[in-house]
């Protein structure tokens, strides 16, 4: 089982990942927000794609997508681009249809290994997930969490470049 953010993404993607992450031994998940009121999705949906989003971006001694509101972000984002949201449902639909076809639940009741299996099976098969991956890095590397704490970004100076992923594997 992948315990790292870069195990996990390249288990999902087979190639390299523009963003920078650090290897850190995995930690539970803090519960979503209660209070968020969602704007496009329903609250099941919200559930969904959390769930996708913690997959992609899991919290280790760093925080992940999920306690970064990650799928927050994405359903407010997608209130200012409503042409998308069928897309997005589709393929949250399509997402939850693979994981009972694969393993009798849906997405977001599958252990994190069951979770892992339906992404590496959905990034084979559907565009929805490079949807996903995109707006899921994104998104995270916009919050303090991924800025602040994962990359260490210090707001108070100003960065005069940002060299990126440093790693041999990440570069062009």
């Amino acid at each position: 089982m992948p315990n790292s953010r870069r195990e996990i993404l390249v288990t999902l993607t087979a190639v390299p990942v523009a963003a920078h992450v650090h290897d850190h031994e995995a930690q539970s998940a803090p519960p979503a927000s209660a209070a968020y009121q969602p704007q496009v999705f329903t609250p099941a949906e919200m559930i969904t794609l959390g769930a996708l989003v913690e997959t992609i971006l899991p919290r280790t001694k760093t925080p992940g997508a999920l306690e970064a509101r990650v799928h927050e972000i994405i359903d407010e984002n997608l209130a200012a681009r409503r042409g998308q949201i069928k897309t997005w449902r589709k393929g949250l639909s399509e997402v939850n249809s693979l994981a009972r076809r694969l393993h009798k639940a849906a997405y977001a009741a599958l252990e994190p290994a069951s979770q892992t299996a339906v992404m590496v099976e959905l990034s084979n098969r559907s565009p929805f997930f490079q949807v996903l991956k995109d707006a899921t890095v994104d998104a995270y590397y916009s919050t303090r969490e991924g800025l602040m704490v994962e990359l260490g970004w210090d707001a108070a100076k100003p960065m005069p470049e940002f060299k990126g992923c440093t790693h041999p594997e990440h570069q062009v």
